[in-house]
């Protein structure tokens, strides 16, 4: 598994949050149905003990079992106007049914 962050993400992150959160939320549907979508958060999860802790760049990463595969994932920064967001790219969506 390899975790990367674009230089803007680590640029943005150090100094303010010395943690991060990869876990997935669910998106259900208008229609039925729902999505797993892997999203980032700073800062750490509620149960930090049921999460992979790993350390990147100076951050820890908070990974949820769920989202641990050989995937390569790229946590990266947008924003306007100062209003920054996480994201995380290589993540693959689930459909929420086994």
């Amino acid at each position: 598994m390899v975790i990367r962050f674009s230089p803007e993400a680590r640029q943005w992150l150090q100094g303010r949050h010395a943690a991060v959160t990869v876990r997935v939320s669910t998106r259900h549907g208008c229609c039925g149905g729902a999505a797993g979508v892997p999203v980032v958060e700073p800062g750490l999860p509620e149960k930090p003990s049921a999460y992979r802790q790993l350390g990147v760049d100076g951050i820890t990463v908070y990974l949820a079992p769920e989202l641990e595969s050989n995937d390569a994932y790229t946590i990266r920064v947008e924003g306007f106007l100062g209003l920054k967001r996480l994201f995380v790219d290589g993540a693959t969506l689930s459909s929420g049914k086994e």
